[in-house]
């Protein structure tokens, strides 16, 4: 049954949005009691969309590691703009999904919430975060000096390296995170509509590949990189 109340509730999200998630409407789409949830989901709610949020990062993680394996490892440039490719079509397709995983905080999933999205964090540190490691051993790439990074910053990407497993210093580590920032950045503004104001801008795809370029020209790998099928 566990199975079928997450099958129902992602499908109730998707249909209708997060905000509308409740236990009576996933009790209904299964054919029971809301107080049969709690036999399986022991803190109601928040744990069953703790438990959907998984099962959205299973399959999101999945597409991104099969469109990075695509290319060989030295390939670093590509193995980044693929899942990068991946993540943005999906967000744009997956609205719904992509809000309960990056947009804002969830009430109804309480403090379930934040193992929410350490669980993402780190399954989305292990698409990206292998090929930075591999670039970083084999020929490294810019970085900010370690005397330019502070005190707390410098823990803070120490935190970050030993709960992800990321395999970087701190300072390469600041490198990725950054990448990272201005790839979720570029992928929300479109998410959410704000580059839309005009019908020329409704299509970001050519916004996207030009921080593809920027971003690989920054690590020094603009010579790899491929533009997308037509």
């Amino acid at each position: 049954m566990a199975s079928d109340v997450r099958s129902a509730a992602r499908s109730l999200i998707v249909s209708y949005g997060i905000e509308k998630l409740t236990l009576k409407a996933i009790a209904q789409r299964v054919g029971v009691t809301p107080a049969a949830l709690y036999h399986h989901f022991e803190r109601g709610l928040p744990d069953i969309i703790l438990h959907v949020a998984n099962d959205i990062v299973d399959d999101l993680a999945a597409a991104l590691h099969q469109a990075s394996s695509r290319y060989p490892r030295t390939n670093y440039a590509m193995r980044m703009i693929a899942p990068s490719r991946v993540l943005r079509s999906w967000a744009i397709e997956h609205q719904r999904e992509f809000f309960v995983l990056f947009g804002s905080p969830i009430q109804a999933a309480g403090d379930a919430h934040l193992s929410m999205t350490s669980s993402w964090v780190r399954r989305l540190a292990g698409v990206w975060g292998p090929v930075f490691a591999d670039l970083w051993t084999d020929r490294g790439h810019p970085v900010p000096p370690p005397e330019q990074i502070s005190p707390r910053l410098r823990q803070q990407m120490l935190a970050y390296v030993k709960d992800t497993g990321v395999e970087l210093p701190p300072e390469a580590a600041v490198a990725m995170l950054c990448c990272w920032r201005s790839l979720y950045g570029q992928i929300a503004i479109e998410v959410f509509g704000h580059f839309a104001f005009l019908p020329e801008q409704q299509d970001q795809q050519p916004m996207f590949e030009l921080l593809m370029q920027e971003l690989i020209s920054s690590l020094g790998l603009q010579h790899l990189y491929e533009p997308p099928n037509p």
